[in-house]
C-alpha cells in the first residue's frame, strides 16, 4: 500500500549566508542565493548526520552521568551495581560507535562542536567511575 503522506522537506545551511533553510526551496529566504536541488539534498543529509550526532553524544554525556548516579546508590544498595555494570559497558561501547560513525563529519555547525565535546566529557565521567566501581566490587569480593 502506497503511503499517503507527501515526503517531508528536510533543512540544510544555505550554502552562501549559512542560515537554516529546507531543501524544497530554490532560493534562500534570508540572502536569496539560488539553491541547486542536488546540492542541497547532498546537505540534507548531511545536516542529517550532524544532527543524529549531536542527540547521540548528548545521549551518551547523560548516560555517563547517571553512571555517577548509581555508583553512588550501589555504595548504599547494592541493587546499584547492576547499573554501573550496564553504563561500565555501554559508555565506551557508544563512544566508538559514535566516533565510527560521526567522528569524521565535516560541517561549521556549532552544536557539533558541542557534541564532540560532549563526548570527551561522557570520556571523562567514565573513566573515575569505573575506576571506583571496580574498587568497591574488589573490595566486596575481599571483604566477603
Amino acid at each position: 500500500m502506497a503511503s499517503t503522506f507527501a515526503p517531508q522537506p528536510r533543512i540544510l545551511p544555505c550554502p552562501s549566508c549559512g542560515e537554516m533553510i529546507y531543501s524544497d526551496t530554490t532560493k534562500c529566504r534570508f540572502c536569496s542565493a539560488p539553491v541547486d536541488s542536488t546540492t542541497a539534498a547532498a546537505a540534507a543529509d548531511n545536516q542529517a548526520k550532524v544532527n543524529n550526532a549531536c542527540n547521540q553524544a548528548k545521549w551518551i554525556r547523560n548516560m555517563a552521568g547517571a553512571m555517577w548516579a548509581f555508583l553512588g546508590i550501589s555504595l548504599i544498595f547494592s541493587g546499584g551495581t547492576i547499573g554501573v555494570f550496564a553504563c561500565f559497558f555501554l559508555i565506551p561501547l557508544s563512544l566508538i560507535y559514535w566516533q565510527i560513525s560521526y567522528g569524521r563529519l565535516t560541517t561549521a555547525d556549532q552544536d557539533y562542536k558541542k557534541a564532540k565535546r560532549d563526548c570527551l566529557i561522557a570520556l571523562g565521567l567514565w573513566v573515575p567511575a569505573a575506576l571506583i566501581e571496580g574498587l568497591v566490587i574488589t573490595v566486596r569480593v575481599v571483604g566477603a
